[in-house]
């Protein structure tokens, strides 16, 4: 049951799915740049060393003649220069553009993993995360590459909106690669029907097979297993920063991860919390991470939270679902396809504590 603490997320490089470090600059036109005004808007951000490095030039014309496509999909076009500001002024009178110059970005190269050899392209969300990483390829390519990530990233229709769920969904958390090993690890392992936990009359713990409650088969990964450690190291990165920032709750543990897959013939699970019974009353927040192919589609099997709306909750293929433990919740009957999905439950010091008298308690 035990786990290692958190830690701090890696400072190497930033990948797909990893968030973005705070940082402020100036732009060539004398104003403020702050990354805290900027979340809330898709960005594409170019990363250059200086003004001299090769192919700048001409990559901030490809953008710029881009422009209006990339306002479109409402995304910004900055370019982070790491010199002083009077430089980048001279420079945007000289080659001027729809890309917004910044200089002095303090830090920020360094803590982006950037090594300041050539140019590397970020597309961050509006929740300032990494949507792609573009590094060594032709302007017109990196252009092209950066509009259909912007693209891509999920959208809504502004509406209205009356009984929200207190729900985090998190887009790019594993990778389309990734996604496809694990569905991979669950059809070639040893996987077994779900069982629902209860407890007996004389406080045994129990766990039955009930179709009516649940239809699930489970591949549970042994904490010693090198995909198990992977896991928990992107996790930690991308969703315990999350969750503090969000919910403003301190998570620093998981429990094992578990392929599991919701058949295409009914597979469900009905009306529940995940801290009840007892025994996992340590459990904070549940995390459900799609990894079902994006060109495998279901139909059905969708995540609802009952005393709140009847909505679907449905992450693209590595996103996920993070939400209390103690929300009534259910997973709708699938009508077409299998649903694979990642899912483990996050908590804290006080949690291993709690997790570890019950056992006590059980025997």
């Amino acid at each position: 049951m035990k786990d290692s603490p958190a830690h701090q997320p890696s400072t190497d490089r930033l990948e797909t799915g990893d968030r973005a470090p705070s940082f402020i600059g100036i732009t060539a036109k004398g104003a403020l740049y702050a990354s805290d005004t900027q979340a809330g808007r898709t960005v594409v951000m170019i990363l250059a060393r200086d003004l001299d490095t090769p192919g700048l030039i001409p990559l901030l014309a490809a953008f710029s003649g881009q422009a209006e496509a990339f306002a479109a999909v409402e995304a910004d076009l900055v370019a982070l220069i790491n010199v002083n500001v009077e430089q980048v002024f001279e420079f945007s009178l000289q080659h001027p553009g729809a890309v917004t110059l910044v200089g002095s970005p303090n830090d920020f190269m360094d803590r982006a993993g950037f090594d300041g050899e050539g140019l590397d392209v970020l597309v961050l969300d509006r929740n300032l995360r990494v949507a792609a990483r573009l590094t060594a390829l032709d302007a017109d390519i990196k252009v092209a590459a950066a509009l259909d990530a912007a693209t891509r990233l999920p959208t809504e229709t502004p509406r209205d909106i009356y009984t929200p769920a207190p729900v985090l969904i998190l887009p790019n958390l594993l990778e389309r690669d990734l996604c496809q090993e694990l569905v991979e690890m669950h059809l070639a392992g040893t996987s077994f029907d779900s069982p629902a936990l209860r407890l007996g009359a004389q406080g045994q713990l129990k766990r039955d097979i009930n179709s009516n409650l649940k239809r699930r088969r489970d591949f549970l990964l042994k904490r010693d297993h090198p995909m198990h450690v992977r896991l928990t190291d992107i996790i930690r990165q991308r969703c315990f920063p999350e969750v503090k920032r969000c919910f403003q709750a301190t998570v620093s543990h998981t429990e094992r991860f578990n392929i599991a897959c919701y058949p295409s013939d009914g597979g469900h699970f009905h009306r529940h919390r995940d801290n009840r019974p007892d025994i996992v009353a340590h459990r904070r927040f549940a995390l459900s991470i799609n990894i079902t192919a994006s060109g495998e589609g279901y139909e059905g099997g969708y995540l609802r939270l009952p005393e709140f709306n009847l909505h679907h909750y449905r992450a693209t293929t590595g996103g996920g679902v993070i939400f209390s433990v103690n929300l009534l919740h259910e997973i709708t009957p699938v009508l077409r396809g299998n649903r694979y999905v990642l899912i483990t439950h996050l908590f804290d010091d006080d949690g291993v504590a709690q997790h570890m008298a019950m056992e006590q308690i059980l025997g």
